[in-house]
């Protein structure tokens, strides 16, 4: 008689091993955290394949969340770096610009005390007795820049535009910015 000795196989594999970096991916992912989300549906995805976790489901979905996440995340940075300027930011621009054209006339001044100062407004900027001055404030049809005075030390300088809560900024020759011409 021939012994036979039963070598079954099992249908199922039972896999002994947690889920934890599966259900830590998908929690990042949740949360928002994509990048680190990305990274544990990853070490999740290589602990399923080699059979130390029984599922794949959670890595997955936290790997998927993650990617949505970090790309989502990116779209959002890029419209709010892409998106125009608002009034207050405007108004900041047109006092930077003020403040760079009041320190050009100065200069023109100290070039020639006893001469006059030419204030322009071109397409790049800002023209001051010749001189380029680049603008801050957004390149428009409303800005104009007008300066009164008749000397070196006796001067106001205004700067109109538009898309601001305000519409004009000033700088002073003895008081530097100002809310308006002339100085009292």
């Amino acid at each position: 008689m021939v012994d036979t000795l039963d070598t079954g196989t099992r249908d199922e594999v039972v896999v002994e091993g947690g889920n934890g970096v599966g259900i830590a991916a998908f929690a990042t992912g949740c949360l928002g955290l994509g990048p680190i989300a990305i990274v544990l549906g990853l070490v999740g995805l290589s602990r399923w394949r080699s059979g130390a976790a029984a599922r794949r489901s959670w890595p997955l979905a936290g790997l998927v969340l993650g990617i949505v996440g970090t790309v989502g995340a990116a779209a959002l940075a890029a419209v709010v770096m892409t998106s125009g300027t608002d009034e207050a930011e405007q108004d900041l621009r047109a006092r930077a610009d003020v403040v760079a054209i009041g320190n050009a006339v100065v200069d023109g001044y100290v070039a020639d005390p006893e001469g006059s100062v030419e204030v322009a407004v071109d397409e790049t900027g800002y023209l001051v007795n010749g001189a380029e001055v680049p603008a801050e404030l957004a390149l428009d049809d409303d800005r104009a820049a007008s300066l009164e005075g008749t000397d070196a030390y006796d001067w106001c300088l205004t700067l109109t535009y538009g898309g601001g809560e305000k519409d004009a900024v000033a700088f002073a020759a003895t008081a530097g910015l100002v809310e308006s011409c002339p100085v009292p």
